[in-house]
């Protein structure tokens, strides 16, 4: 069977992987290079090089399983990095490093403020209210997540969950009271992040991303095509029409969406109404990332330092966020090495700046998720993504399977 996949970040690549076992595959991808959010950019310090992820960046043995199968397969090497939650609000001048006690205390004035342990206090909380109403499925998981914390403190949302929420997605925290309760908690209580002792240990793949993205890439049975010039896709005759810019068209058995909800709209000629009502449930948010070496994005002190530095700024409209690469990649550097998302600081030292688009989930996007079969394998057409899941790498790879496993070549 031959058939055609629409997207080369980890939904794509999974997809063309699995279905090449047994199948004809092309690849399509418009931009220049294949991994959509797994990024390595290499940079140079004298004679030495090293690559730093700026997109996809770590992964853990328990909540990833499917990657973690897929990096075994491939022969990817991975080592331990770490994961910790750091907070700055400038405004206030309040910050902590979730990763130690010393770090929740680092600046004196916290052991003295009643706002910082009634922080703690309710993060205990709402450890405890969501461990249990996960277990008896409460009503108040059918909450919006704004609604289910109506009865914690301000600090405790403003200074942690909503920070915390924005990180892990990339969403403004003032969207983040959209998301339906029953989501955000599950995916806490499945990332241990609903304890003191329950955390994962978290790992990377070593020397970036773009090592696995080089390895998956030598199995796909058909051509790959970077730089695509897919404009229209149509089915017809139980065919499926892709078009380019020059008018030339190319046949195919079946064909896979791994791109983003809106730019299959965009494509897809001839939509049907329930594609287009499912499909547009989905929106993305647009987040600047600049790679750079300058410590004035981070609180003027590195005992505040973690591998996610959550700022809160004046603008609330996207979130600002700092990855500290050296720990999560565990960089033996002369320099710090950061990313950072959505900061207004004009930065003076930067390697490179990139933009990414993160799904944003709320009620509708949720609810059209349960819809998914509706509209996939009809028309000899399929959907693969992360946004019909939790918006990360094993989701994306979690949905290729699915449709793989439809063909006989499952992971």
């Amino acid at each position: 069977m031959k058939i055609a996949v629409i997207g080369a970040g980890i939904s794509g690549l999974g997809s063309a992987y699995l279905l090449s076992k047994k199948h004809d595959v092309d690849l399509y991808e418009k931009e220049v290079r294949l991994g959509g959010h797994a990024r390595t950019t290499f940079v140079h310090e004298g004679e030495k090089e090293f690559g730093i992820d700026t997109g996809f960046l770590v992964f853990n043995y328990e909540t990833y399983p499917l990657l973690t199968k897929l990096f075994k397969q491939l022969g990817v090497k991975v080592e331990n990095s770490n994961m910790s939650f750091g907070f700055w609000d400038k405004k206030t001048d309040v910050a902590y490093n979730a990763d130690s006690l010393s770090g929740m205390f680092f600046q004196k004035k916290n052991i003295f403020s009643y706002n910082h342990y009634k922080m703690i206090m309710d993060i205990l909380k709402f450890n405890k209210k969501a461990n249990n109403d996960l277990k008896i499925e409460h009503k108040d998981l059918n909450k919006t997540l704004g609604e289910y914390l109506k009865d914690f403190s301000e600090v405790f949302k403003q200074r942690y969950i909503l920070p915390m929420g924005a990180a892990i997605w990339s969403t403004p925290d003032t969207k983040i009271n959209d998301f339906p309760a029953r989501t955000f908690l599950q995916f806490f209580k499945n990332h241990g992040l609903l304890g003191v002792n329950t955390h994962h240990q978290w790992l990377t793949v070593s020397n970036g991303s773009i090592n696995y993205v080089k390895k998956i890439a030598q199995y796909i049975s058909g051509k790959i095509v970077v730089n695509s010039d897919i404009v229209k896709i149509k089915r017809e005759k139980q065919k499926v029409v892709l078009q380019n810019s020059h008018n030339e068209c190319f046949i195919y058995d079946k064909v896979i969406f791994a791109c983003h909800a809106p730019d299959v709209l965009k494509l897809l000629e001839d939509a049907t109404q329930e594609e287009k009502e499912i499909l547009s449930c989905f929106s993305y948010k647009q987040n600047n990332a600049i790679l750079h070496t300058d410590t004035n994005a981070l609180y003027p002190n590195k005992k505040a330092y973690a591998s996610w530095n959550y700022t809160n700024n004046e603008d609330r409209t996207s979130v600002s966020l700092s990855y500290w690469i050296n720990k999560l990649q565990n960089l033996k550097t002369q320099k710090n090495y950061f990313v950072t998302l959505n900061e207004t600081y004009e930065f003076k030292k930067y390697i490179e700046k990139i933009t990414y688009e993160h799904p944003q989930f709320d009620k509708e996007a949720i609810n059209a998720q349960e819809k998914r079969e509706l509209i996939n394998g009809k028309n000899n057409t399929y959907f693969a993504g992360a946004y019909w899941r939790y918006g990360f790498h094993e989701d994306g790879l979690f949905s290729a399977n699915t449709i793989a496993k439809e063909f006989g070549c499952e992971l």
